[in-house]
């Protein structure tokens, strides 16, 4: 994938890629760093892939409420050849009760999966999947809501930022709570001191490129836990390093 291309997902590419000894697909629904999502179509090509070559669909779901375009299918429902994984804690907010879950129709699987939870960690904590049962019951509904007016809203905010920033330019996001925008090269930034200045002056960080095997010049920015002050002041931060990395 690549940002000329919108990063988005080639299946010829995928196809290209697949070598006798593959046993796995996997990819992120959204993609993570840059938000984009891929769309129900794209899904079906790739489990069609996986079934026609014998081999299975990891598809990791723990953002896929998190979208502004409307949710595409579990992936699991769609084959005995795919898998999703998710968690309560991105969407939800509950990292600390450490739950998550990986689901498949696949009996030899299912049957696999669990061999391996027994053999890793036995069981979960009764008190943490008894309040994450309640939770899921009771409180997901509106906790979603919640989580999806402030994505929304703390969205915006970055996008007007990138519209207003003329040394930036992005691929926009299409779910999830990061970016993964890039400099302009026609803005002559020095990378190095950009950062160095930004997280040693302005105290603000984010996930420079390398961390992704990308050039420094893409940052991942995210938006989801910050308060909105610190969000806009992140943003602010950024510009003024910005300013003061220029190349003359």
């Amino acid at each position: 994938i690549s940002f000329e291309k919108g990063f988005k997902l080639s299946i010829d590419e995928i196809r290209k890629k697949i070598k006798p000894s593959t046993k796995l697909i996997s990819l992120t629904q959204p993609h993570n760093p840059t938000g984009v999502m891929l769309s129900e179509s794209e899904i079906r090509e790739v489990v069609k892939i996986c079934e026609e070559k014998k081999i299975y669909f990891l598809l990791d779901e723990t953002y896929r409420e998190m979208t502004f375009k409307g949710m595409t299918p579990l992936a699991a429902t769609l084959s005995p050849f795919c898998i999703s994984v998710s968690s309560l804690s991105k969407t939800y907010g509950l990292p600390g009760i450490r739950l998550g879950w990986i689901l498949t129709k696949n009996p030899k699987l299912q049957e696999l999966f669990l061999a391996a939870k027994e053999q890793i960690f036995i069981c979960h904590s009764l008190l943490d999947e008894t309040v994450a049962l309640h939770f899921y019951e009771k409180m997901r509904t509106k906790r979603l809501e919640q989580n999806l007016k402030k994505i929304k809203e703390h969205f915006l905010i970055v996008k007007n930022w990138i519209e207003n920033e003329k040394r930036m330019e992005w691929v926009e996001p299409s779910g999830g709570v990061v970016c993964f925008p890039r400099f302009k090269i026609e803005a002559g930034i020095d990378t190095e001191k950009f950062y160095q200045i930004l997280n040693q002056e302005y105290k603000t960080y984010v996930g420079p490129g390398h961390w992704f095997e990308m050039p420094k010049e893409f940052m991942r920015i995210g938006y989801g836990w910050p308060t909105t002050s610190e969000l806009v002041k992140g943003l602010k931060n950024i510009s003024l390093a910005l300013d003061r990395s220029a190349k003359h």
